[in-house]
């Protein structure tokens, strides 16, 4: 034996392999692919096959996926247990690692689930840094209706209610109970724990109840907030995690801008990505004091931040989401002063969901 079949010929490779788990095995890169070597793991699993002897069934035909290059996992089975194999050439041989299908499986699972759990962290630490908003869009209704009810009493105790005025009164108490309905449920939903609904989404819209969700900040801070738009085919995404970054971006810039002399913005433009059919550009800016030199190449690292008392977990949870939609998430200067974030999203075709 040369090379790699050599390599972990040598007892303590072979040893460490085992401790490690790993199912490895060399088999020849020829007509008859021979096994040259394999790890102790791989011996348990293949227990009637010997070095020299030429493979079968499945394990054959994952030997010969490997020598056509056939990329990525190559699924096969042994004794009606699902396996994967990943594939390597080099010095003659191919060499093979098995895993568990299964076991990959509940690797993924638990993974998904670990990505959601933080992602729900994240919202919820959003909502919480939105309190006041909350708070103050939930005591407009509240105030309006305990004046309507107040109102109503005092006509009622003069005898001076009629009965159109009275049912008018109390229609606009219910369309402002319904509104603090709709702020709830709107917050209930923001941090809800499910799994990703991926489905067409309507950018423009998407990007007009962001704005409406920050509209108290937006209007206390004197900010010029204003979405530009171009003919947009619908992305395809998950609402609630693509809202939660464009929340998250567009916060970021209100906190930048906060007590800053001039004229404050904040604009959000989507349109075709330059250079590509597939993809659809959001750029979220305003015109604050823009990130510091040296903060660039830091700010989606975890725990880092600018701002007092700051996570520093929002631009990476962002990054992570834009990255699960198949995206990209990229910060720019602004040449006219403040700062630009970029973000990349796949052009919903018509033959998916």
């Amino acid at each position: 034996m040369t090379g790699l079949a050599a390599l972990l010929s040598q007892s303590p490779e072979a040893e460490a392999l085992d401790v490690l788990g790993l199912a490895v095995a060399a088999f020849e890169d020829a007509a008859a692919p021979r096994l040259a070597w394999r790890a102790p793991a791989f011996a348990r699993l293949t227990p009637d096959l010997r070095p020299g002897q030429v493979p079968a069934g499945g394990l054959l035909a994952a030997v010969e996926a490997a020598r056509r290059g056939e990329g990525g996992l190559i699924p096969l089975d042994l004794d009606g247990q699902a396996f994967e194999a990943r594939a390597a050439h080099g010095d003659g041989r191919i060499c093979l690692i098995l895993s568990s299908a299964a076991e990959r499986q509940e690797a993924e699972g638990r993974r998904l689930a670990d990505r959601e759990r933080l992602l729900l962290t994240s919202r919820v630490m959003s909502v919480g840094e939105m309190a006041t908003m909350i708070a103050h869009e939930l005591n407009q209704p509240i105030g309006s209706i305990a004046n309507i009810a107040r109102g109503l009493k005092a006509r009622l105790s003069r005898g001076a209610l009629s009965t159109q005025e009275g049912v008018e009164a109390l229609d606009r108490a219910a369309e402002q109970a319904l509104y603090a309905s709709g702020v709830i449920q709107r917050m209930r939903s923001f941090v809800e724990q499910r799994q990703p609904q991926v489905e067409p989404l309507d950018l423009p819209r998407l990007v007009r109840a962001t704005l409406d969700l920050l509209d108290w900040e937006i209007a206390r801070d004197k900010v010029a907030a204003r979405a530009q738009f171009s003919t947009l085919p619908p992305v395809l995404g998950d609402a609630v995690m693509i809202q939660q970054v464009l929340v998250n971006l567009a916060r970021n810039g209100l906190d930048a801008m906060r007590g800053r002399p001039g004229p404050r913005r904040l604009t959000i433009v989507a349109a075709p990505m330059e250079g590509s059919d597939r993809m659809i550009e959001l750029t979220v800016a305003d015109s604050g004091p823009g990130v510091e030199a040296g903060a660039e190449g830091r700010m989606f690292s975890p725990f880092f931040s600018t701002k007092p008392g700051g996570m520093g977990v929002g631009l990476g949870i962002c990054r992570s989401i834009v990255e699960l939609h198949r995206g990209r998430l990229w910060h720019a200067p602004d040449p006219e002063g403040g700062t630009v974030f970029h973000i990349a999203l796949p052009v919903a075709r018509q033959e998916e969901p």
